[in-house]
């Protein structure tokens, strides 16, 4: 006894496929009535925004709306049920987290349709597209501020052919060419590179590393004037076109002041070179005239001692002077002589290193304190140094001050 499967037909499959496409479909489907109150909505609402589909049932679309949206929401509906048309927009709708999603919505107009009788409505959750798309103006902002406002140039020419595509107001303030002028226009026609050898290398090397960075060149402007420039480029593409951005900055100034710095250098130099030739000079002559001032001293106290001592020794025999008078005529002959001046010198190579260093504070004027702080000592022990200073260079006198006999050797 056989048993005879029962056929399914046509209108049952179909109806089962509809139902699955529904329940599996990543857009939600909602009809509402001619009073815009929902009469059905798809199980995929649940997973794009988060509603159960029997709490939505008799509710308004534009309750779930963003209230910014509201209004131009309720005109874009109005206007579907006036001219019977199908049309989309994108607003915000409320997911059942209190989160907005950005949701793009397709409404058709099937009132006259028998098994609808209402308005069908699409609904696709945009939000990351439009987030992205968010994005991107920011970035397209930033870009566009960034490259507008540079104080250098920048531009973006053709791979291929040079042709200028972009420039920025950098560009104008340094070439003096206005950006419409030369769009479609290449450098080289318009003689921008001075020397167009140039170019053919920042190509080149373009080719082969892809960025350059630096690359020196000189740029004529409109007004004929050379400006030295350093140009950084890079290769990219442009809807599928090899393009080279550059930006250029003009560095005359820097270059102009480096120059003239190095004038200057090379004068300072030229002048130290003459200042050391003539010091060698002078103390050439100042040596010469030490000799000779030591042999017009050696002269003088030779015939002092032969001549004017005899005759001092004389008088002081006869007790025809006083002693103060033959002590006073003895020093005035020594300091005509000199001889006072080889005495300190041969006082002063007694001093010690660490008295040396002392004396010659002292010359300068400098104070016990400031010359104790100087060496790291006590106050007292460089009052003990000025002790011995003073009594190996025979200074026997309180009244003589040891600064001013110092400045005054």
């Amino acid at each position: 006894m056989s048993t005879q499967r029962p056929e399914t037909s046509d209108a049952t499959l179909m109806a089962q496929l509809f139902q699955s496409l529904i329940r599996n479909s990543f857009d939600v489907i909602k009809v509402v009535d001619r009073d815009f109150r929902t009469i059905f909505v798809s199980p995929s609402v649940e997973r794009v925004l988060g509603h159960q589909p029997r709490d939505l049932i008799g509710t308004n679309p534009l309750d779930f709306v963003h209230p910014d949206d509201v209004q131009p929401a309720t005109e874009f509906l109005q206007r579907i049920a006036r001219d019977g048309e199908t049309n989309r927009t994108t607003v915000r709708a409320r997911h059942h987290d209190g989160s907005w999603r950005n949701v793009d919505v397709i409404v058709q107009d099937l009132r006259d349709d028998t098994d609808v009788g209402g308005f069908v409505m699409n609904y696709r959750d945009v939000t990351e597209r439009v987030q992205a798309e968010r994005r991107v103006r920011v970035f397209q902002e930033r870009y566009e501020k960034a490259f507008r406002n540079s104080p250098d140039s920048i531009t973006i020419t053709s791979g291929d052919t040079g042709e200028f595509m972009e420039a920025n107001e950098g560009f104008e303030r340094m070439t003096g060419y206005v950006r419409s002028e030369v769009m479609g226009r290449k450098s080289l026609d318009m003689g921008l590179w001075r020397d167009a050898s140039r170019r053919d290398e920042l190509i080149r090397d373009l080719a082969a590393s892809g960025s350059v960075r630096d690359f020196a060149a000189e740029v004529v402007v409109r007004d004929g004037s050379v400006r030295s420039c350093l140009v950084s480029a890079e290769r990219i593409e442009i809807g599928g076109r090899g393009c080279i951005l550059a930006v250029t900055r003009d560095v005359t100034r820097q270059r102009e002041a480096e120059a003239q710095l190095r004038e200057l250098s090379e004068t300072l130099r030229r002048d130290q070179v003459e200042f050391v030739r003539k010091n060698v000079a002078l103390n050439e002559v100042l040596q010469h005239i030490e000799v000779e001032k030591q042999g017009y001293r050696h002269e003088i106290a030779a015939n002092v001692d032969n001549l004017l001592r005899p005759m001092l020794r004389k008088l002081s025999d006869q007790g025809r002077l006083e002693r103060r008078d033959i002590e006073f005529l003895q020093r005035s002959l020594d300091e005509v002589t000199g001889r006072h001046i080889d005495q300190y010198r041969n006082n002063v190579s007694k001093l010690t290193p660490r008295e040396l260093d002392i004396l010659e504070m002292i010359r300068v004027g400098r104070s016990s304190k400031q010359i104790a702080d100087a060496l790291g000592l006590s106050s007292q022990t460089i009052h003990k140094h000025r002790q011995s200073i003073r009594r190996k260079l025979q200074i026997d006198h309180r009244e003589i001050n040891l600064a001013t006999f110092l400045r005054s050797r």
